[in-house]
């Protein structure tokens, strides 16, 4: 039985954490959270201990989910490094980029891979449908991410990219099987001050990647499309029910960037416990 100890229990957090208990093969040792009531609350509903510092009960834990704010997750990643715990952080692995290398350099030190991001789109069952046709289709050669939030135009563009515009960078490294050797951007002016980042990337395979993100869209969407050797594949599109009324018909968008992929976390905690 593997002891698991989630660090923050927000959203994503409170997400983990409910998995974890429904997977066999999974204890949820205890979560842990400074906000109390929120703590002690899940902890009542998963039947586990809750405390308020999470490095308390590091030592009591055969891995770690790390799904506490960004400027935290340094301290916790090293602290299960230096006792050879897995981890499943969620993305991005630290705000600072002399952090994130001293992550790396230690897990490299070690000699095996100890930490997972949190990039779970490639549990996503529209994502891995464009993997698997490009196993037929041949090398990518272009690449073009959609990604639509609805969030109030208050983040800044550091924000966007560490928090959102990630994971499709991640998503370009996936399914171009290579790595961005040069990027360039144009943003788009709106609410507090940037709405619309758009990227255009060179991988080292001289495939061109572009990425349009809209902070502040009227739905959350996410979408790619690759063109590729020998075709082209299109993610599908999520199955939403149309409505024929007034004249017209219409399917609902929707606002939540959160429950598209509550399956899809399940398939990637599953994953990280088998590993």
């Amino acid at each position: 039985m593997t002891r698991v100890g989630v660090i923050g229990v927000g959203g994503m957090g409170a997400c983990h954490a409910r998995h974890v208990v429904d997977l066999a093969g999974a204890e949820l040792a205890w979560v842990a959270d400074p906000d109390e009531g929120a703590g002690q609350a899940l902890a009542d509903e998963l039947g586990c201990e809750w405390v308020a510092e999470g490095m308390d009960r590091i030592d009591e834990a055969d891995a770690l989910v790390i799904a506490c704010p960004d400027r935290f997750h340094h301290r916790y990643v090293m602290a299960g490094l230096e006792r050879g715990v897995p981890i499943l952080a969620e993305k991005p692995l630290t705000v600072e980029l002399a952090d994130a290398r001293e992550i790396v350099d230690t897990e490299v030190a070690l000699g095996r891979r100890l930490i997972q991001l949190g990039f779970m789109r490639v549990y996503d069952e529209r994502h891995t449908q464009v993997a698997d046709a490009l196993e037929h289709l041949g090398a990518a050669q272009h690449i073009r991410c959609v990604h639509r939030n609805t969030n109030d135009g208050s983040r800044t563009v550091p924000q966007m990219l560490v928090e959102s515009i990630i994971h499709d960078i991640h998503t370009v490294r996936w399914l171009g099987d290579d790595e961005v050797v040069s990027v360039a951007t144009s943003v788009i002016a709106g609410g507090a001050g940037t709405r619309m980042i758009i990227a255009t990337c060179r991988l080292a395979s001289g495939a061109v990647a572009v990425l349009e993100f809209d902070d502040i869209a009227t739905g959350y969407e996410v979408s790619v499309e690759v063109t590729a050797e020998r075709g082209n594949v299109v993610a599908a599109e999520p199955l939403r029910a149309l409505v024929r009324a007034d004249g017209m018909v219409a399917g609902a968008i929707g606002d939540d960037w959160f429950s598209p992929f509550l399956d899809t976390y399940r398939v990637e905690m599953r994953d990280f416990l088998d590993s």
